[in-house]
């Protein structure tokens, strides 16, 4: 697999407080790469630094071979970068559907047409609550339909901020069920997700650890970071 997203010694913050102090990492074509850490160490900041929310102080973030520097958000979308929030993922004053549809609004009728028999496939409770204002449904509807606006557009590599943040232990293993087999269907989707439940997530390919800003620890190997041992050393130190 070629190596798709490579951030090089990135630091950046809020303001004059520093979060992220010299950070590498690559992420391959294809690959599901998970950032954990603890509260605090800048696992959400990143995904902002990657998708051009917030700007570095130090670095740079190279993505399929081109810069990131000078590029705006809507122009890292256009590049191929997605990106869920944690909040603010959706219109609850509008319908499913038209959620649907204001997601897909930059793509040509047939390919919308895909896009979305795509996502009632992969979200398939979605389906009788496509007339339903989207701020009535469940947390876990909820998040489904802003994941689903998400993955609408293809796109080279998701970047997904706590997908299963705030819901029950039943709809967060539906939600990354779902987001693993959205994952494996295309080869070339890569994914850098940030989120808590580990034990969710034998089914990754890499797993990247932070702590006080800065990268502490990584594996290949789920066996380790569902270690209580390695987690004790690498985790909650």
């Amino acid at each position: 697999m070629s190596e798709l997203l490579t951030i090089e010694h990135l630091s950046c913050g809020y303001g004059d407080r520093p979060v992220l102090d010299d950070v590498n990492l690559s992420v391959k074509e294809g690959e599901t790469v998970l950032i954990a850490g603890p509260n605090g160490c800048g696992k959400s900041t990143l995904l902002k630094a990657i998708i051009g929310a917030l700007p570095l102080t130090a670095g740079d973030v190279v993505f399929g071979g081109e810069s990131l520097a000078d590029k705006s958000v809507e122009e890292r979308v256009r590049l191929g970068l997605g990106y869920l929030r944690q909040t603010d993922n959706f219109f609850p004053g509008q319908t499913v559907e038209e959620n649907l549809q204001l997601a897909g609004m930059s793509l040509t009728k047939a390919a919308y047409a895909a896009a979305r028999n795509e996502m009632l496939a992969l979200f398939d409770f979605l389906v009788p609550k496509l007339g339903q204002r989207a701020g009535s449904l469940s947390g876990g509807q909820r998040q489904a339909l802003a994941l689903a606006m998400v993955f609408m557009r293809p796109q080279r590599l998701y970047l997904l901020d706590e997908p299963s943040a705030g819901l029950s232990p039943k709809s967060a293993q539906d939600t990354i069920e779902r987001i693993r087999r959205f994952a494996k269907e295309d080869a070339k989707r890569a994914i850098v997700m940030v989120e808590h439940r580990l034990d969710l997530l034998g089914w990754i390919d890499r797993a990247v650890f932070l702590s006080q800003g800065r990268v502490k620890a990584e594996t290949s190997d789920p066996r380790q970071f569902l270690d209580p041992n390695w987690l004790s050393k690498n985790y909650f130190e």
